[in-house]
């Protein structure tokens, strides 16, 4: 289905579509290498879990990082 009010990212000469508005934040302020950053943080973190102990450790560590950006919670990712 197409969008009847889609979202645009001018940077310069570029003209991106945003696919919802937490979509157009992180375009806008170009925050994806932050994102793919976290991600890949996450993932190594996670990978080493063995126990109970460190998984309490990183959920902890996962949560202060979410509290912290407070401006995504706010908003839907879907």
């Amino acid at each position: 289905m197409k969008n009847k009010n889609p979202l645009y990212v001018v940077k310069g000469k570029d003209v991106e579509q945003a696919h919802g508005l937490v979509d157009l934040i992180i375009k806008k302020l170009n925050l994806q290498p932050a994102i793919d950053f976290f991600e890949y943080l996450f993932n190594l973190l996670l990978s080493m879990v063995d126990s109970y102990p460190k998984l309490k450790a990183v959920r902890e560590f996962m949560d202060m990082v979410v509290a912290r950006v407070k401006l995504f919670k706010s908003f839907s990712f879907a």
